[in-house]
Order: C-alpha cells, then sequence, then structure tokens
C-alpha cells in the first residue's frame, strides 16, 4: 500500500485550560521508524485552542519505500515499480503505523480526538496494456483515537509525547 496525502482532523477537549499556543508535531512512524515529521499548525490561526477541530493537509509525501527497492541510477522501468512520492506499507498499516504526537512548551494541550484520512497511490490500468500510479481522489477513513490525553513538557500537566497506533 502507498499513500501519498494525509488528512488528520485534530479536536482539542472543550474545557478549561484545554487550548495551548504552542506547537504540536505528529511524526508518521512505520514500524517504528520516522517516516515525516506533519505540523499541526496554521500560520494564521489559533489552531489548538479551547474545544477547536481543525483538519491538517499533507500532500506529495516524500517517497519512503518499504519492501519495494530503488531502482539503480540510470535504470528506468515502464511502468515504475513505485510512484514518484509517498510512504510505502507493505505490510499494511495496521499494527505498522503509528502517529507519535509531540508538543513542545509547557502550555498545556488536552487532545480529544484525532481523526486519520489518507489518499492510497494505486498503480491502475489506463489502457488495456498500460499501467499507471494514480492518487484516489477521495480520502478514505483510516482510524480515530478518541482518548483525552493531556500534553505538555511539564511532566505534572501530562506527557510530552502520546504515541497512537492502528490495531
Amino acid at each position: 500500500m502507498w499513500i501519498g496525502a494525509i488528512k488528520l482532523r485534530v479536536s482539542t477537549k472543550d474545557s478549561t485550560d484545554s487550548g495551548t499556543d504552542h506547537v504540536v508535531r505528529a511524526g508518521v512512524l512505520r514500524d517504528g521508524n520516522e517516516l515525516a515529521r506533519l505540523e499541526l499548525d496554521y500560520a494564521d490561526e489559533n489552531d489548538l485552542e479551547r474545544g477547536a477541530v481543525r483538519s491538517y493537509y499533507y500532500s506529495d509525501l516524500p517517497r519512503r519505500n518499504h519492501h519495494t527497492p530503488e531502482l539503480p541510477a540510470g535504470v528506468g522501468q515502464s511502468p515504475m515499480p513505485y510512484p514518484d512520492h509517498g510512504f510505502e506499507f507493505s505490510d499494511g498499516v495496521n499494527g505498522h503505523m503509528k502517529l507519535r504526537l509531540r508538543i513542545h512548551g509547557d502550555d498545556k494541550w488536552v487532545k480529544d480526538k484525532v481523526d486519520l484520512y489518507v489518499k492510497e497511490i494505486r498503480n491502475v490500468a489506463t489502457s488495456f496494456d498500460t499501467m499507471a500510479w494514480q492518487e484516489d481522489a477521495s480520502w478514505t477513513f483510516v482510524g480515530s483515537w478518541p482518548m483525552d490525553v493531556p500534553m505538555s513538557t511539564d511532566f505534572s500537566e501530562g506527557a510530552a509525547t502520546w504515541t497512537l497506533t492502528l490495531q
């Protein structure tokens, strides 16, 4: 499975002192190895304020092969054995994909819910004898983590990191 784009729908708990002004990042992990860091931050918004619900979109993800080997330099193939971008999960995402949330400051944030959506890249027939990599046009829901989690670098207020695992 190749993932070409990720959407995170993030909800902050609607209670006193649940919002934060600090940056929160989500590391995308495959079997414990970080593939990318995604920032939960819009420059022109107070993103993670009390009761806020925001969707964050990450497209044209860098290519991170898993079990599909890279072709040697100067060697081409038609169709290519992999797309030009995206994260490969050769064994699927369940049990292999994790999101590691990390807050960068002591202003507590309470994660209410995180929903994960992806756009898969598939090798599809474009004619009777031609194949090409194409990214899905619509988002596919993959998983949700609804547990409230207080986060802060002040350990008396919460955890600095929290890992969300797809099961």
